[in-house]
């Protein structure tokens, strides 16, 4: 059975996005009060994505390649509606960031993954692998576990108190 090995920089990278993952939604919350003007902190977003994406493509050599073919009538015909959902994702985001828990936010963030796979199956007719499953599931219970859904209790066999008394408890 062949088994592959993640080498050092990918290792990195895991270590940098976890980090991240973990400290964003603090940042957000602490940096962001919920009297920001969300169309400015959108804006700016995109816009340094936006540079990001370019500076990547222009060192990276594909800036032209990127280009060939490319109109402002094609630009609108594919990029419209898939820049116009992203606003909305920030917006709703960004409310999310001001108004949760960094844990909770994190786990109900995920679950974008569990719509993107349904949308995949249904709209390009991709099906997932048993991993994939059992990983989409597991997220879902986990979202359903966070919010108090589902009691811990099913799957722990113990009552470990409320999500209130959780919630106190990793504060």
């Amino acid at each position: 059975m062949k088994q592959n090995k993640l080498g050092g920089k990918a290792i990195l990278y895991m270590i940098l996005l976890t980090i991240q993952f973990g400290l964003q939604p603090m940042l957000t919350n602490k940096f962001t009060p919920k009297t920001v003007c969300k169309s400015s902190v959108i804006l700016v977003q995109e816009t340094t994505k936006f540079l990001i994406a370019m500076t990547m493509l222009a060192t990276g050599g594909s800036f032209s390649d990127a280009l060939k073919g490319w109109s402002i009538s094609s630009w609108l015909r594919v990029a419209v509606l898939p820049a116009g959902l992203y606003t909305i994702q920030n917006a709703a985001a960004l409310t999310a960031y001001q108004n949760l828990d960094g844990v909770t936010f994190n786990v109900l963030n995920q679950t974008k993954t569990l719509s993107a796979a349904l949308c995949c199956y249904l709209l390009i007719g991709r099906k997932q692998s048993k991993v994939q499953i059992l990983s989409l599931f597991i997220l879902f219970i986990s979202a359903l576990i966070i919010e108090g859904l589902i009691p811990l209790v099913y799957f722990t066999g113990r009552d470990i108190g409320d999500k209130r008394e959780l919630k106190q408890a990793s504060e």
